[in-house]
């Protein structure tokens, strides 16, 4: 099975310092609100994020649906959260946002705002190797 962990102890962590550079006096962690687990809370929780790292497509050229739907479900969680919280998804693949927008325009998800984060050099690489591992494992399962 692909080692997804990296995403949570490697790539996640750096988003995060992102979002503190995007949104300074803000320190964000991993937390549950009201049942569902957001990947980026700020202390205070004014400010909640779900971090996205997938792609648009499989690598043989298909939508990545499992993770639409998975985006999806991070939207319809964001709205749930009270009107005075800045809801963000921030992706790690420019492609994968504009997916996003356009599957979520039915939804309304005017109050959440959607932004890419362009990993460092030094993670990138990473983070298509776990992706590239992920798709082949679930190609060979098929």
């Amino acid at each position: 099975m692909a080692n997804t962990s990296a995403i949570k102890t490697t790539i996640e962590p750096a988003i995060r310092r992102w979002l503190e550079s995007h949104f300074p006096g803000h320190q964000f962690t991993e937390q549950v609100l009201r049942g569902y687990k957001f990947d980026a809370v700020a202390k205070d929780g004014s400010i909640v994020c779900a971090i996205l790292c997938n792609r648009p497509r499989t690598r043989t050229g298909n939508e990545n649906t499992g993770a639409v739907r998975k985006a999806l479900n991070d939207l319809s969680y964001l709205k749930l959260l009270p009107m005075g919280v800045k809801k963000l998804m921030v992706f790690t693949d420019a492609g994968f946002c504009e997916l996003i927008r356009r599957r979520a325009a039915r939804l309304g998800p005017e109050s959440i705002e959607m932004r890419v984060c362009e990993l460092p050099d030094d993670l990138k690489p990473l983070l298509e190797q776990i992706l590239d591992q992920a798709s082949y494992e679930q190609r060979a399962a098929e």
